[in-house]
C-alpha cells in the first residue's frame, strides 16, 4: 500500500476537522461526526483526528467485498488503489411486469434458450432486486411520507376514521374489490399511528420502514391463506399500500353514511371528509408508484381510488376518467388481462378470485364510462382471455357469451356482482360493434344473435340471485336488494343498447320494445329511489343508477313525448304511471334528496330535472281540438294537435348525426331545444 502522502493525510486546524474526499465504498463516521470511509481509514487519513474517542466499526461484508472487487480490477488493469474508478452506484430498472409474445424482451429470452440448449446452463443475474441493497430511497420521498403521518398523528385523525370505518363496516357493505383486505389495513393503521410518538424524527423512521416494505414482493403460493397473504403488508410489515386502502375505505364510508356523529353532522361536513381522505387515498398512491413495483395490492387500491373519485369529483370528471385509464394500465401490466397462464393459476384460489373479480368490475366500468361519456373503450376483449370469479376448475372455459356455469347455491356478494358484470360488458361490447355496422340487415342479423345470448345468460343467474318481483316484495337484507338491483338495471341496460342499435336511421316512428324496456329499467331505478332506506350500497352507488340507468331510460320516453306526444299507443303503460314516474325523479333530484347543489353529478341531474318538467308541463297543458274562432274577424286559428303536428314535421331529430346517445348533459341541453318545448 502507498505510503500517505501530506496532501491527503488528515490534519487538524483551528478545531476543525475537514472531511475527506467522496469514496462511493460504505462510509463510516467518527465522534465528531464527519465521513471518514473505510478506504481512506485504511490509507492513514484521519490518523491525527484528536477528536476520535470512540474505534471505528469495522466495516461491513459488502464493502469488503467491494474493496476486493477494487483491488482485483486494480491488479489487473495496471493501476494503483488511488487510481481505481469507484464502483458505480446502485441503479433501479424499470420494472417491466407482463411482457406479451411481441416485446422484444420475449424475442430475445427465446434466443437465449435456445442459445442455452446449445451451449449449456448460463448464470443469470437476479431480476427481481434486494429493496435492501439495491434501491437508495430519495429523500424527498421519505419527507413526504414522514409528513402525511406527522399529519394523521397531528390532527388525531386516525381513531375518527376508524370508529367511521367501523359503523361502515356493520351495515354489510364494503369495498366491492379490496373488502376482504380492509378490516386487517384498518388495525395496521391504527395501530402504526396509535404507537406514534409525534416526533419527526420517529416519522422519518416510520416512512422508511414503509417505504422498505413497498418495495418488498409479496411472498405466496398456492397454499396461501388470507391470513398470511395479508401478514404481507399488515403488521409490522405494514406498506403504503396499507394506509391507502383504509383511507380509501373511509372515504366510501363518508360517501355512504349520510350522517356520522360526531365526525360530521351536514352535507358540508360530510364533503369536507370524504375529500380529505380521498387526498389521503391519492397521496399514499402517489408514495407507491414511483417505486415501479405494482403488485395485486396496489392493483386494488388503485381501483378503489378510481370509484371513490367518480363518487367524490363526479363521473363527468377528467380526473375520474385518467383513473380509470391508471386501473387497466395496472391490469395490462400485470398480465391478468391473460389468465390462462400457468403463473396465475398457480396463484391460491382466493387470490385468483380477486384478481379475476378486478378484471370483470375494470372491464365492466371500462364499458359502462366509455358509454355514458361517448369516449372509446380502453379494454378490448379480443385482446383478453379472462375467467369469471370462482371458475377455478381445469376445465373452465373462458369468458363469453355463452350462458355461465353457476352455482345453484350462489351467494349474492361481490363475487356474484363481479361475475355478472363482467359478462354484461361482453355483451355491451358486442353491441358497440352494432353501431360501425353500415349494413343494417347484418346488424340486425347480429342483433338478434346478442339478444338470443341475452336472454340465456339472464335465465342461468340462480333464480335466488334475479330480482322477479317489486323491489318492495324482496324479503331479502338490505345489502342483498341492492345487489338484487344492480344485476336486473344491468340486464335491462342491455337490453336498452340492443334496441337503441336497432333504430333505424331517421326513424320516426317509437320503438315499442325499446319504449318497454325504457319504462321497465326508469320504474326499477324510481322504485329504488323510494325505498332507498331501505337498501346499502352495495358498489354501485344510488347517484349511479339515476345518472346512468334512469336517464338513459327518461331521456328515451322524454324524446318520444316529445315525437309523439299525442300517440298513445306508443306506450304500453298508462300516461298517468309515466307521468308519475318522471315526477317523481325530477322531485327527488330537484328537492335535494339525491343530490346537493354542490355534488359533482348536480349539473346533468340538475338540468335533466329542468327538461322532463319543462316536457311535463308542455303535455299536461290543458288545450281543445275545437276550432277558436276570434269574435272579431272570424280567423281560424290551427288547433293544439295541428300545432304539434306542424313542430313534428321531421325537420328535428336529436339522433340524425349520431350512431350512439349517451343521454349526458348534451343530450339533456339538445332536447330543452326542441321547438315544442319553446312555444
Amino acid at each position: 500500500m502507498p505510503t500517505p502522502t501530506s496532501s491527503n493525510r488528515l490534519t487538524v486546524k483551528s478545531g476543525k476537522l475537514p472531511a475527506c474526499d467522496p469514496c462511493r465504498a460504505i462510509k463510516l463516521r467518527c465522534d465528531h461526526d464527519k465521513p471518514v470511509c473505510s478506504r481512506c481509514r485504511e490509507r492513514g487519513r484521519g490518523a491525527d483526528c484528536t477528536y476520535r474517542s470512540r474505534p471505528f466499526k469495522r466495516p461491513s461484508t459488502r464493502a469488503a467485498n467491494w474493496r476486493s472487487q477494487e483491488n482485483n480490477q486494480a491488479h489487473h488493469s495496471g493501476v494503483t488503489a488511488d487510481e481505481t474508478v469507484n464502483p458505480p452506484a446502485a441503479f433501479q430498472y424499470p420494472n417491466p411486469g407482463y411482457l406479451g409474445s411481441s416485446s422484444h424482451t420475449t424475442f430475445f429470452d427465446q434466443l437465449q434458450i435456445q442459445k442455452t440448449a446449445e451451449t449449456g446452463p448460463t448464470t443469470e443475474c437476479n431480476s427481481h432486486p434486494n429493496p435492501a441493497d439495491d434501491y437508495i430511497f430519495d429523500d424527498t420521498c421519505i419527507a413526504k411520507g414522514a409528513e402525511l403521518i406527522l399529519e394523521l398523528h397531528r390532527d388525531s385523525l386516525i381513531p375518527q376514521f376508524t370508529q367511521l370505518f367501523r359503523r361502515w363496516i356493520a351495515t354489510g357493505t364494503n369495498l366491492a374489490l379490496a373488502g376482504p383486505l380492509t378490516t386487517p389495513c384498518a388495525s395496521t393503521t391504527s395501530h402504526l399511528i396509535s404507537n406514534f410518538d409525534g416526533t419527526h424524527a420517529s416519522a422519518t423512521t416510520i416512512s422508511k420502514r414503509l417505504f422498505y416494505n413497498s418495495r418488498c414482493p409479496l411472498h405466496l403460493n398456492h397454499d396461501t391463506t388470507l391470513d398470511e397473504y395479508c401478514a404481507n403488508f399488515c403488521g409490522p410489515h405494514a406498506r403504503w399500500e396499507t394506509l391507502g386502502l383504509f383511507c380509501t375505505a373511509v372515504c366510501r364510508a363518508s360517501i355512504d353514511l349520510t350522517y356520522a356523529e360526531p365526525m360530521y353532522g351536514s352535507e358540508q361536513q360530510r364533503r369536507r371528509i370524504q375529500k380529505l381522505t380521498l387526498s389521503f387515498s391519492d397521496r399514499f398512491l402517489d408514495l407507491c408508484l414511483p417505486l415501479d413495483c405494482m403488485n395485486d395490492i396496489q392493483l386494488f387500491l388503485t381501483y378503489e381510488n378510481f370509484i371513490s373519485h367518480s363518487q367524490v369529483d363526479g363521473d363527468q370528471s377528467y380526473l375520474s376518467w385518467r383513473k380509470l385509464g391508471d386501473v387497466a394500465a395496472a391490469l395490462f401490466a400485470l398480465g391478468y388481462h391473460q389468465q390462462q397462464t400457468e403463473s396465475f393459476r398457480a396463484a391460491p384460489a382466493f387470490l385468483r378470485d380477486l384478481r379475476q373479480a378486478a378484471f370483470c368490475r375494470t372491464y365492466s366500468a371500462d364499458k359502462n364510462v366509455s358509454i355514458f361519456l361517448g369516449r372509446p373503450p380502453r379494454i378490448l376483449r379480443k385482446f383478453c382471455h379472462f375467467y369469471l370469479p370462482g371458475d377455478h376448475d381445469a376445465d373452465s372455459h373462458e369468458a363469453s357469451r355463452s350462458p355461465a356455469v353457476w352455482l345453484h347455491t350462489q351467494k349474492l356478494d361481490f363475487a356474484t356482482d363481479s361475475r355478472w358484470a363482467g359478462l354484461c360488458a361482453i355483451l355491451k361490447d358486442d353491441i358497440l360493434d352494432l353501431f360501425t355496422e353500415d349494413n343494417y340487415d347484418e346488424r340486425a342479423r347480429r342483433a338478434w344473435l346478442i339478444e338470443a345470448d341475452i336472454q340465456a345468460q339472464w335465465l342461468a343467474v340462480p333464480r335466488s340471485c334475479r330480482l322477479e318481483c317489486s323491489l318492495k316484495a324482496c324479503d331479502r337484507r338490505p345489502v342483498e336488494r341492492d345487489f338484487m338491483v344492480n344485476m336486473k338495471l344491468n340486464y335491462l341496460h342491455v337490453q336498452f343498447l340492443l334496441r337503441l342499435a336497432l333504430v333505424r336511421p331517421m326513424s320516426t316512428e317509437p320503438d315499442s320494445d325499446l319504449l318497454d324496456v325504457s319504462l321497465k329499467m326508469l320504474g326499477l331505478v324510481v322504485e329504488t329511489i323510494l325505498l332507498k332506506d331501505q337498501i346499502v350500497n352495495s358498489g354501485t352507488s344510488l347517484v349511479w343508477k339515476v345518472a346512468y340507468y334512469g336517464l338513459s331510460a327518461a331521456g328515451m320516453i322524454c324524446l318520444t313525448l316529445v315525437k309523439r306526444s299525442f300517440a298513445i299507443q306508443s306506450f304500453t303503460t298508462s300516461f298517468s304511471k309515466i307521468f308519475q314516474e318522471l315526477s317523481i325523479l325530477a322531485a327527488e333530484i330537484e328537492r335535494g334528496t339525491l343530490v346537493y347543489i354542490d355534488s359533482p353529478n348536480y349539473a346533468l341531474l340538475a338540468r335533466a330535472t329542468q327538461t322532463i318538467k319543462a316536457i311535463l308541463d308542455r303535455m299536461m297543458t290543458p288545450s281543445s281540438d275545437n276550432t277558436m274562432v276570434a269574435s272579431d274577424n272570424q280567423i281560424e286559428h290551427p288547433t293544439a294537435s295541428e300545432q304539434r303536428e306542424t313542430l313534428d314535421d321531421g325537420s328535428w331529430w336529436l339522433w340524425d348525426n349520431t350512431n350512439l346517445q349517451e343521454f349526458e348533459l348534451s343530450f339533456w341541453h339538445n332536447l330543452a331545444g326542441h321547438p315544442s318545448l319553446n312555444q
